[in-house]
């Protein structure tokens, strides 16, 4: 029988070194949350966002497909409780208190349940948007007496916009991988190729410029198929006349950069120039018009006034920039946090950071030209540096 004890790992946690940033940096984060749940009179919180885990805990796994909750008290550190395989790399943070280990043959809501009432640990905010906590378990946990809940949702989204300085150099080295990934994804692209061929060249220079796994996968798509968005490679060979749609990304930490430049295959027709005007002219618009003050939705109508010039604008069919920073699978990006978007009254701070994404999707093609982007003190500054052309492969 396994033993589902929290006792410590024998090694001592100073030997993992798996902190992105100082132990400073995670209490005063832990000291943040704890502030807030004495306020709100709350014994602790429970979270199940891997995204919120990580930035208040520096705990990254890929294990979060399964359950797992983190028990944040008003005073101590935080515990978790998860798979019994998690055990050992929790608990070689320095953050994490201590482990509720749930075996294979456990329920794990009743670990938590059973964890919840054996401290005495009520009442409790929770969270109640994320995608791990599913509609079953929250029920079975509002039945189960292990409360009073309350509500708990977007204590720690409010903090993660506006980056701090380290947060934001991550970015700028999760730039630098994303632009390899771009620069050798344009040099493998020629007729008779393979879109996988494309995206194998994208994933290795990305890589090998130090990037970790993205949050989701970048986008290779060639031909008419580049006209549905988020469709992916799937082996067709590139042919002349394609149209190829690529976007790419960097992670260090955790933290992701984006970056993305349309590439046509031979003499690119009169409407593949408008459409990649349009689509730079949108870009430029943005990196002129963000910064401090602003609102999200001013931004947005200047953006969106440049591809209604050119008669573009029902192609035009989402928000023009979306927030950026820690992202996990199935999620690159904050978008579900902060955006630029119509009519969105959001206030533009320093150190807010986005993916300006430009797209338009016509009938038959799709093109993008995107970048990353920091607002600074007085404007915007570029994170991502590549040339803003229309890439043409000779054929």
């Amino acid at each position: 029988m396994l033993d589902n004890g929290t006792s410590a790992p024998p090694q001592t946690r100073d030997r993992w070194n798996l902190l992105a940033f100082p132990i400073e940096t995670y209490r005063a984060r832990l000291a943040s949350v704890q502030s807030d749940l004495t306020n709100k009179g709350l014994a602790g919180c429970l979270l199940f966002d891997p995204e919120n885990i990580y930035w208040l805990t520096g705990y990254q796994t890929i294990g979060y497909f399964t359950f797992q909750a983190l028990y944040v008290s008003a005073t101590g550190l935080p515990t978790l409780v998860s798979r019994f395989v998690n055990r050992d790399l929790a608990l070689a943070h320095p953050t994490i208190g201590d482990v509720a280990a749930v075996t294979d043959t456990d329920d794990p809501i009743e670990r938590l349940i059973a964890f919840l009432k054996a401290g005495g640990r009520a009442p409790l905010g929770i969270e109640t948007t994320s995608w791990y906590l599913t509609a079953q378990d929250y029920t079975r946990l509002m039945a189960s007496g292990a409360g009073p809940f309350a509500d708990w949702t977007g204590v720690i989204e409010a903090w993660r916009p506006a980056k701090s300085d380290a947060e934001i150099e991550r970015m700028r080295r999760a730039a630098r991988a994303a632009e390899a990934g771009l620069d050798a994804a344009i040099k493998a692209v020629a007729p008779g190729k393979t879109e996988n061929d494309i995206a194998a060249a994208m994933f290795e220079a990305s890589i090998a410029a130090g990037s970790e796994y993205l949050g989701h996968p970048p986008l290779v798509v060639t031909g008419e198929t580049t006209a549905l968005c988020f469709a992916m490679w799937r082996r067709r060979t590139v042919e002349v006349g394609d149209v190829v749609l690529l976007e790419t990304a960097g992670c260090i930490d955790r933290y992701h950069a984006m970056l993305s430049r349309p590439v046509v295959v031979g003499e690119p027709q009169t409407r593949h120039r408008q459409a990649a005007d349009a689509l730079r002219g949108v870009l430029e618009a943005a990196v002129e018009s963000i910064r401090p003050g602003r609102t999200s939705g001013e931004v947005d109508e200047r953006c969106r006034q440049v591809v209604e010039r050119q008669g573009l604008g029902r192609y035009f069919k989402h928000r023009a920039a979306y927030g950026i920073g820690i992202g996990f699978p199935p999620n690159w990006s904050e978008g579900h946090i902060y955006a630029i978007r119509p009519d969105d009254p959001l206030v533009l701070e320093p150190n807010m950071t986005f993916h300006v994404i430009p797209t338009l999707f016509l009938d038959d093609f799709g093109m993008c030209f995107s970048d990353s982007v920091q607002v600074t003190e007085d404007g915007c500054e570029l994170l991502t540096q590549f040339p803003r052309d229309l890439f043409v492969i000779e054929p």
